[in-house]
């Protein structure tokens, strides 16, 4: 059975009404620590120390697998 909750809930994301959350450090790959956010493209990155997330927003692309 289908969620139809959740579908809506997805497309709103999707709309850019509220960014995506992304739940691991691209940089590190560790568990994220509350509050430390970056919105790239309508995506909330959330990284575990403020040095990985300093090192996104150097280069964004070379930690963003497609």
């Amino acid at each position: 059975m289908i969620n139809i909750k959740s579908i809506f809930k997805f497309w709103k994301d999707r709309d850019g009404k509220k960014p995506i959350r992304v739940s691991k450090d691209p940089v590190c790959g560790m568990t994220p620590t509350e509050g430390i956010d970056f919105v790239h493209e309508g995506i909330k990155y959330s990284f575990c120390s403020d040095h990985c997330k300093q090192q996104f927003e150097k280069d964004p692309t070379a930690f963003i697998t497609k």
